[in-house]
């Protein structure tokens, strides 16, 4: 897949992922077309899934991929959400969430993808996360 966007709820969210993106290479390509989408306006939200590849990124990987999306981004920073599978690659996308907060970036990582798009939409929709539940953490600027 790579990139795909989706009309929710009359947003358009980018969504990242697939087979396609194994390397940290891959995603930092992707989160740059990501960010160059969300800078002029044609995405208002990105999705990053890690679940189908079992992309777990490093602290250092998170750093390079908080950093992509902050640079291209300027001041039109998007919400991410992060969907991952339980365990490990549940903790990686807690740290690219917190390294995120500390650049402005409203983030929140989650292990199934209804409770993603939720938050997303209610992100969107008034700007604010909805309430914490058990199992995702979610960030604000």
């Amino acid at each position: 897949m790579g990139i795909e966007f989706r009309l929710d709820g009359g947003s358009r969210v980018a969504v990242l992922g697939g087979e396609s993106l194994r390397t940290v290479r891959d995603w930092l390509a992707a989160v740059d077309r990501g960010a160059l989408r969300a800078r002029h306006g044609t995405a208002e939200a990105l999705l990053l899934d890690f679940r189908s590849t079992g992309y777990t990124p490093s602290a250092r990987e998170a750093r390079a991929l908080v950093a992509a999306l902050v640079g291209l981004c300027g001041e039109r920073l998007p919400p991410v959400a992060i969907l991952t599978q339980p365990g490990v690659q549940y903790g990686g996308a807690r740290v690219l969430c917190m390294m995120g907060e500390l650049r402005g970036c409203q983030a929140a990582a989650f292990q199934d993808e209804e409770s993603a798009w939720l938050w997303l939409r209610a992100v969107l929709a008034d700007g604010l996360p909805p309430n914490s539940e058990s199992g995702r953490t979610q960030l604000e600027a």
